[in-house]
């Protein structure tokens, strides 16, 4: 029997204007009579997604089938407009300038109909997210990658190479015109508009240009973002002119695309906490992972093998005063807020989830990030929305230098790299991550190769290698320590014969034989 929750039907003539659409969410029952299968997950994942999944023993079920055709179809034929499509909540989003026409819907594969309300969109509001800047000098945006460890990264070739990083936003105002995205537009592979329907993010909003730039700007003296080699999903969910609990259902529908696609982090700089109507308003009990749709969503995407990474908020001076949705979700990197000095912002929102898990997970530069503006300039910003995707870029560095792992391994590693990993609390979380020793901790075990006449170590730890090369009788002809890798051709001795070179590193021994010809 179909559930109707008409959460705003008695409220809408004192919110919204009444010349605008009727939305709303219908969910069916099922996906019976699917013309796709879990076993044929081609037809309907990329081929980079397939691989992810199956690397990790992910499995597939019936969230990844596409919603029943026929049951979109019957929807529509009632003459109603489809909006986005949500398979992992297996509904969809459509609006009507009918207020009438819900009653006409009347289908046994009904499971929920939620009513949005009715507004009308018209893009003529004062701009709830302007924030003050001041220009700032290149110099500066070294600081937000060196607190991270994240200079050491790039040092080692590590800029997020491989990695494919969803950002999931309120638009990317001229990111195809702005000098310093010129050198990535080969790496944005997709883009969507999930508010109005179509392909072009570049024309809405500044907040995702300015997010996208803490990761993906490339711009040599003016700003280089934390993963300049990632490739990059543009995705916009959200409307800035209005807050409204459809929003939460847009931002699913960008997270289905994004895990489609192949996306191996999603970055999202949005939260949602308090609505145009008082009625849908989430509360502190809601931030439990388990209550609001984008949370729940949230969770998925993790679920399905992808590092979800998500601002706390910028509520800490609030009367709310904690994290809000999808930064509650189980098992996603919510990252707080710090200034330059690695103190506190106060404006960071504050944790712990509802259900008492640490919440924020860690911090980042959030207080005078570096950023780029609609100008084509290099200026600062504050806010959880730039310290989250400086994170993002910084664990495509590190997931790139470790493809091997899955999602859950990475943000472990990550959290037991920060500073108050043992003593978190409800500001700081587990604290500042350090990816470098993060970098290092991800292998323990030293082996070594050889390759071009030389040993090369695929331990990342740049500790002291001792070594000692004996003739086959085992008299030792030289011994000394380096730092990996190790030419063979500065040590080998000059004469003829065969020798043997042993390698101690931290209490372990590797033993290898060589000849040595003339």
């Amino acid at each position: 029997m179909k559930k109707i929750i008409f959460i705003l039907l008695f409220f809408t003539e004192f919110v919204f204007a009444q010349d605008g659409m009727h939305k709303y969410f219908i969910s069916f029952i099922d996906k019976a009579n699917s013309t796709y299968s879990i076993n044929s997950p081609e037809e309907y994942l990329s081929s980079k997604t397939i691989a992810r999944r199956n690397k990790f023993f992910i499995g597939f079920d019936s969230t990844d089938l596409p919603v029943n055709k026929w049951y979109v179809d019957s929807i529509i034929n009632l003459s109603f407009q489809l909006g986005n499509t949500s398979k992992w909540f297996n509904g969809i989003l459509v609006s009507t300038n009918d207020s009438l026409l819900i009653n006409k819907i009347n289908f046994s594969f009904i499971d929920t109909m939620i009513y949005f309300g009715n507004w009308s969109n018209k893009k003529a509001v004062d701009d709830k997210w302007n924030t003050p800047f001041n220009s700032l000098d290149y110099g500066s945006a070294y600081n937000q990658l060196q607190m991270l460890g994240g200079d050491k990264m790039h040092q080692k070739g590590f800029k997020g190479k491989g990695m494919t990083i969803a950002v999931i936003d309120a638009g990317f105002y001229k990111v195809d015109k702005l000098s310093i995205f010129m050198d990535m537009q080969s790496q944005i592979l997709g883009t969507y508009d999930f508010v109005d329907g179509n392909t072009n993010v570049y024309d809405d909003h500044t907040h995702g240009m300015m997010v996208l730039s803490t990761m993906g700007g490339n711009a040599p003296g003016k700003i280089i973002g934390t993963a300049p080699q990632a490739d990059y999903l543009l995705l916009r969910s959200e409307d800035v002119f209005s807050e409204n609990l459809i929003e939460e259902y847009m931002w699913v529908c960008a997270a289905e695309f994004a895990d489609s696609a192949g996306a191996d982090i999603i970055n999202s700089s949005l939260g949602y906490t308090t609505f145009d109507d008082t009625i849908q308003n989430h509360t502190y009990a809601d931030m439990d992972g388990k209550t609001t749709p984008i949370s729940i969503a949230a969770t998925m995407a993790a679920d399905k093998g992808i590092i979800v990474v998500n601002s706390a908020g910028n509520s800490g001076n609030s009367s709310w005063n904690y994290i809000g949705a999808p930064a509650d979700a189980i098992n996603i990197i919510t990252v707080g807020a710090v200034d330059e000095n690695k103190s506190f912002a106060n404006f960071s929102s504050y944790g712990p989830s509802s259900d008492g898990r640490v919440k924020p997970t860690l911090m980042a530069q959030g207080q005078n990030t570096i950023v780029a503006n609609s100008d084509d300039m290099v200026v600062s910003g504050n806010g959880t929305s730039f310290s989250s995707p400086v994170t993002a870029g910084m664990l495509a560095c590190l997931w790139g230098s470790n493809p091997e792992k899955s999602n859950l391994e990475i943000m472990d590693v990550v959290i037991k790299s920060c500073d108050r990993y043992l003593n978190p609390d409800d500001q700081f979380g587990y604290g500042i991550p350090d990816y470098y020793e993060a970098l290092k901790a991800c292998s323990d075990n030293l082996n070594f190769y050889i390759s071009g006449g030389y040993f090369n170590f695929t331990s990342s730890q740049e500790e002291k290698v001792d070594f000692s090369v004996y003739s086959i009788e085992g008299k030792l002809v030289s011994k000394g320590s380096f730092y990996a890798p190790f030419y063979w051709a500065d040590v080998k001795p000059k004469s003829e014969g065969i020798y043997v070179v042993c390698f101690r590193f931290k209490g372990k021994e590797f033993t290898s034989k060589f000849i040595v010809l003339e």
